[in-house]
């Protein structure tokens, strides 16, 4: 079933790039995985073989990566010449062909299924093969809930979730990496991805390349595109509301209260305790001192960032480094006690550059 969300027209000069980091879920979004290298172009649906990737009916879109040493080769290959956008792949497939209307799409399954109401950024980079004659003026992308293999190589009878229409079908970007990006509302529960043209050839506009050479019979009456760094990422996370936890200010403190030490720092990636650290530390030492029969517990906390059992490890050395300050500084070790909980108690339950930066964190407890 296809969703019934939002459905509108986009023009490229008037979209805008995606934002700031955040959670793709697209999978091999750049094409870089693969079950096998290609050796040259398909000629079954089978034969795309893109990690999390599919042909969704009988077309035979193409995978094509620097492992080749066949017509599937980077930057040389069957289609023409063209380094990836990203990293070391991408993938091909025919939006247009003059003779009839055939069609390839490629699918995948994202990571998780989409949110109602959300706002969710999508965007691919997108170039005509430089052996194709012609060029078109569109492409589409399908966010579905569900959507089986279908067995034609015809335009899908599919309303796209966003159509990219340009002005022309032949513009000054035209064969370089031309991005496609648009923002849409999610109905709940889509957790498909399709790329492709899904207008029949009445309706695509199609410009002809006279004075390019036909270096490719295949090419000859076609328009071949290349697909690369394909990316759907949520445009406003969650809100990321935090367990409310006080930070530690250096004046009384109530027992059986945990508190963030908020400016504890350490080296990336080490348990090494940064300078600036010192002077939420010695706020503790202050208050410990004045009240000799305090003790306290230190809780080390990272992101979900790396293993889990290296995360765990991690975060007691850092809250033993907190801890060996303190003594350094007078405070008996029999007053202290370190714990660490790697990425396992999380303020912030999100996977965003922020979440990160609150979750790494060093907590205090102070008991009597």
């Amino acid at each position: 079933m296809i969703p019934q969300g939002f459905r509108c027209l986009f023009f490229f000069t008037v979209l805008l790039p995606l934002a700031g980091p955040a959670q793709n879920l697209v999978p091999n979004g750049s094409f870089e995985e693969y079950r096998s290298c290609p050796g040259g172009y398909s000629q079954h649906p089978i034969e795309f073989r893109a990690d999390s990737w599919r042909s969704l009916t009988w077309g035979t879109p193409d995978l094509f990566n620097t492992c080749s040493g066949g017509d599937a080769a980077v930057p040389y290959n069957w289609a023409g010449i063209s380094d990836p956008y990203d990293g070391y792949g991408y993938a091909g497939l025919y939006l247009w062909l003059a003779i009839k209307d055939f069609r390839e799409y490629i699918h995948c399954k994202l990571t998780e299924p989409l949110l109602k109401d959300s706002l969710y950024h999508v965007q691919f980079r997108y170039k005509l093969s430089s052996y194709s004659k012609y060029s078109v003026d569109r492409i589409g992308v399908l966010v579905s809930d569900s959507l089986a293999t279908l067995h034609h190589d015809k335009p899908l009878n599919f309303t796209p979730t966003i159509e990219f229409v340009k002005d022309s079908a032949l513009t000054p970007e035209t064969g370089s990496w031309e991005l496609a990006t648009a923002q849409f509302r999610a109905k709940g529960g889509e957790q498909f991805l399709t790329i492709g043209n899904f207008s029949d050839n009445q309706r695509t506009h199609y410009y002809h390349i006279q004075f390019r050479p036909a270096q490719e019979p295949m090419l000859a009456e076609a328009a071949y595109y290349y697909i690369d760094d394909v990316r759907l990422v949520p445009q406003f996370s969650q809100p990321e509301t935090t367990v409310p936890l006080p930070a530690f200010t250096g004046t009384e403190a109530e027992l059986n209260t945990t508190y963030v030490l908020n400016n504890i720092q350490f080296a990336f990636n080490s348990y090494m305790l940064l300078p600036e650290s010192y002077y939420d530390l010695d706020r503790v030492v202050a208050y410990l001192l004045k009240n000799p029969d305090i003790s306290v517990e230190l809780a080390g906390h990272t992101d979900d960032i790396g293993d889990e059992s290296y995360n765990l490890t991690l975060s007691t050395q850092r809250a033993k480094s907190a801890a060996a300050y303190l003594t350094s500084r007078g405070i008996s070790a029999d007053r202290i006690v370190t714990t660490g909980y790697g990425e396992s108690r999380p303020l912030v339950d999100l996977r965003t550059d922020n979440a990160r930066d609150i979750n790494r964190r060093v907590e205090i407890t102070f008991r009597r």
